[in-house]
């Protein structure tokens, strides 16, 4: 053996330490935290998502409806589409689009093709849910009312100011 070699005593057997009650209270804490707040967030997306594709179908089930609706009026020579109205339908289209649909939100119609009678562009609003209509016909060269795309939008108030 060399000098230089510094003398440790080796001790055999177990060694208890006490742990500190205060550390894993506080690391149970933030787990519950952590795992509380993930599964809100998630829960939150779910019903976000589940509401979206709901007002989705109520959404096509208004188009058919609008279709349905404009034949209608097109058999009684007047036209669907007011661009004066304030949701741009005649009078009277918007119960019976309703009645139609089965469905309780608002349309507004911003397009509307009387070649083809069907909509070029319309929205369909529920609740937090918006929902915007677009022909993609003229772009691919189909006629109006065949094809088309649905965006959804999810819009949540922030602030609300009243006017005195």
């Amino acid at each position: 053996m060399s000098d230089n070699s510094t003398v440790e005593a080796h001790v055999e057997g177990t060694r208890f330490y006490k742990r500190s009650n205060f550390r894993d209270a506080l690391r149970i804490a933030v787990l519950t935290v952590i795992i509380f707040a993930s599964l809100s967030v998630l829960t939150v997306l779910i019903a976000i998502d589940s509401g979206a594709r709901r007002a989705y179908r109520e959404a096509r089930d208004v188009r058919r409806a609008l279709k349905a609706v404009g034949t209608e009026y097109y058999g009684g020579l007047t036209p669907i589409y007011d661009p004066y109205s304030s949701n741009g339908l005649a009078d009277g289209a918007a119960e019976k689009i309703a009645r139609l649909s089965q469905c309780k939100g608002s349309v507004i119609l911003n397009e509307w093709d009387d070649m083809d009678n069907a909509p070029i562009s319309f929205e369909y609003q529920k609740g937090l849910y918006r929902i915007v209509y677009t022909d993609t016909g003229r772009d691919t060269g189909v006629t109006a009312g065949v094809e088309g795309t649905f965006k959804v939008y999810y819009s949540l108030e922030l602030l609300t100011y009243e006017a005195d």
